[in-house]
């Protein structure tokens, strides 16, 4: 019996796409609601503000929208809470290496992306204030297009924008469910887990598929 062998062409990486919370800029509710409503349990009053949260990174309403909502829904001070949605936006400060490891991608002239479950008028804040954003040629955000990872259509969305080639393109996120739907979509993924490691597998990648 004669064997079948089927040989697998291993594409070239030209792109490389990146999540931004806990990836590139550090996202650590907890510590700020902690710091703005010290006697609330973080988790539990992070998980009550979701439904919310969801709609703001659907971009269905504004912060001052969100404001007066969780002052319906938690009885508190509209200005405390608008101190905690202010927070929530300047607590984003880059990882330790991120800017860096941008900059490495962007001398070998990789294509460098970006995919965000994220807010309006956070995503203002980093176009204005932050480092990173001038490194993408485009920052697909949650808030405009209307639709929230890992649904495959967001991935699709900067694929078909771009004319880009699944196979020749890795997604990096925090979320393991991110992740895999990026793979859904036909790119590479892995998940992030430190800046360190993320440079030693987009590295080896590059080298694997004779890029770097």
């Amino acid at each position: 019996m004669n064997k079948i062998i089927v040989y697998y062409k291993v594409m070239k990486i030209k792109n490389v796409i990146f999540d931004v919370g806990n990836v590139l800029v550090k996202w650590a509710p907890y510590e700020v609601i902690e710091a703005v409503f010290p006697d609330v349990d973080p988790k539990i009053f992070f998980q009550q503000m979701r439904l919310v949260w969801i709609d703001l990174n659907l971009g269905k309403l504004s912060i001052n929208k969100a404001v007066d909502l969780y002052h319906e829904q938690f009885h508190l001070s509209k200005n405390k809470l608008s101190q905690l949605m202010m927070e929530f936006i300047y607590h984003q400060v880059p990882l330790e290496g991120s800017v860096e490891l941008l900059n490495k991608l962007k001398k070998l002239q990789v294509n460098l992306f970006s995919i965000t479950d994220n807010i309006k008028e956070i995503m203002a804040y980093h176009h204005q204030y932050s480092e990173f954003p001038r490194y993408f040629k485009d920052i697909i955000v949650s808030a405009e297009v209307k639709i929230l990872k890992p649904d495959i259509r967001i991935y699709q969305y900067l694929l078909n924008k771009h004319n880009l080639i699944p196979g020749e393109s890795v997604f990096i996120d925090d979320v393991i469910a991110n992740v895999e739907g990026a793979m859904s979509a036909g790119m590479q993924a892995f998940q992030f887990i430190n800046t360190h490691s993320c440079e030693k597998q987009i590295f080896t990648l590059l080298e694997t598929t004779n890029y770097a």
